[in-house]
């Protein structure tokens, strides 16, 4: 009895040998896929870092642009050339807001 365990132990089956190479096939092809996987998520990550960074600096150039374009001289420039509008001193009521709709200026 004791010689059977001893020759039991010694022969490794070719079904095992096979099914342990196919469960290692089957990893290292799950390993590879995540490592393409993580390569492609990472050069798009890239991509929109970029895209972020150049619509910061867009939105950047139109506030700057948007900061000149508010000015007094701007806007009293297109008040008398669009609207014939003149600007007087006497014609300021201090401490007063006037809300003008967007409707009513087309």
């Amino acid at each position: 009895m004791i010689e059977n365990k001893q020759n039991s132990g010694k022969k490794i089956s070719i079904f095992y040998v096979l099914i342990g190479l196919i469960i290692s096939a089957v990893i290292i092809a799950m390993y590879i896929n995540n490592v393409i996987n993580v390569n492609q998520l990472s050069s798009k990550n890239n991509e929109l870092k970029q895209q972020l960074k150049e619509a910061l600096q867009n939105n950047d150039g139109m506030r700057t642009e948007i900061e000149k374009m508010c000015t007094f001289d701007k806007i009293n420039a297109a008040a008398i050339e669009k609207l014939h509008m003149k600007y007087d001193d006497s014609s300021i009521i201090k401490d007063r807001i006037i809300k003008i709709k967007k409707s009513e200026l087309q």
